[in-house]
């Protein structure tokens, strides 16, 4: 593990991680553009509420993906089992007439 040194809002914060530099770096530029973009739509001056709004809106997205993935694994195990079930049938789309 090692110890790498981001820029967030413009303070320096070090990061403990196994991940490469380049993408520590990546996630440090995703935090500022969401905080901008709160900050860009929000009245709220204090640094401590921007980055509360900001964790909320990251964990609503976050939630959102997940949800996602599971509709996503949810509809494509449907899909295996229905071409499980024609395998197994023994019927071939290909030689239909």
């Amino acid at each position: 593990m090692r110890t790498l040194e981001v820029k967030i809002l413009g303070q320096r914060y070090k990061v403990r991680s196994d991940e490469g530099e380049e993408y520590i770096q990546r996630l440090a530029e995703y935090v500022n553009e969401q905080l901008a973009e709160v900050q860009k739509g929000s009245k709220t001056v204090a640094t401590h509420n921007v980055a509360i709004l900001t964790a909320f809106n990251i964990a609503d997205n976050l939630f959102k993906l997940r949800e996602e993935e599971k509709r996503l694994t949810k509809e494509v195990k449907e899909r295996i089992r229905r071409i499980l079930k024609l395998i197994r049938t023994g019927k071939n789309v290909e030689n239909k007439p």
